[in-house]
């Protein structure tokens, strides 16, 4: 997974994502910081998944897990 440098990580969310990865699917969690901005973290499987695996861990991965283990406060910007 791929985060920009300027959103803030909740541990508890991280471990959550990091262990539905592994009892789900027997992944693993790797995170990269960039300094690029992107709208929000960017999510690379990589490796071999199970056919039509993919589409069901995707949609818990970005709707779910990743919302609750980053964040960005960027939004207060366009408040102010």
């Amino acid at each position: 997974m791929i985060v920009p440098g300027d959103w803030d990580a909740v541990p508890e969310g991280v471990a959550e994502l990091r262990r539905y990865l592994s009892d789900e699917y027997g992944a693993t969690l790797m995170l990269r910081i960039t300094p690029t901005p992107l709208k929000s973290p960017l999510f690379l499987p990589t490796g071999l998944w199970a056919p039509g695996t993919w589409r069901f861990a995707r949609r818990d991965i970005e709707q779910v897990l990743i919302p609750q283990a980053f964040f960005s406060l960027e939004w207060m910007d366009e408040v102010s």
